[in-house]
């Protein structure tokens, strides 16, 4: 397990603890390099360090609003059980930059019908934000619910990535 920690402007301190099979937990922008390294305490053996640090690389850029392939990073699935994995790998699938998805609609996908609080639940446990993009995921009357984060960096997510996407949108001439 290896560990990459790293501070973004305008972001604070993001990390990242990484296992032989891939990155195992994301942790959110925090004020102290400190707070980071008590998160990612259990990760510090240096196993899979080179990919930790190309990891915490890639999410550095994105937050500096640069279109980065989030979805090349592997990812250790193992921590998070049967139903809540098949509900991350879902919307890590399907729901992409700029883009936003119910509760509701995110657990129609995954054919759980009425399984809108079994995905909050989800996206509250998922260990690997940003990566698996749980900020993307609102409420059906459209205001953004809850975020491990907190409320103000989803919101900030949300219009890092909306630049992002119309970037990339007008690079290939197409409007949003």
């Amino acid at each position: 397990m290896g560990v990459a920690i790293r501070k973004v402007e305008g972001w604070g301190w993001i990390g990242v603890g990484m296992t032989e099979k891939g990155v195992a937990k994301v942790v959110l922008p925090k004020g102290s390099k400190c707070a980071v390294e008590k998160a990612l305490k259990q990760f510090e053996d240096k196993t899979n360090q080179k990919l930790a640090e190309q990891c915490v690389d890639l999410l550095s850029r994105y937050l500096r609003g640069e279109f980065v392939a989030l979805k090349d990073i592997p990812i250790d699935w193992g921590a998070t059980g049967e139903t809540h994995g098949k509900i991350l790998r879902t919307l890590w699938r399907k729901v992409g930059i700029g883009r936003t998805i119910t509760y509701g609609e995110l657990a129609q996908l995954c054919g759980i019908p009425k399984g809108s609080r079994l995905v909050g639940q989800a996206m509250a446990k998922n260990p690997f934000p940003i990566i698996v993009p749980c900020h993307r995921v609102i409420r059906s009357d459209g205001s953004l619910g809850s975020f491990s984060g907190g409320i103000e960096l989803k919101r900030k997510l949300l219009r890092l990535e909306r630049s992002i996407s119309k970037a990339k949108a007008s690079e290939f001439g197409h409007n949003l």
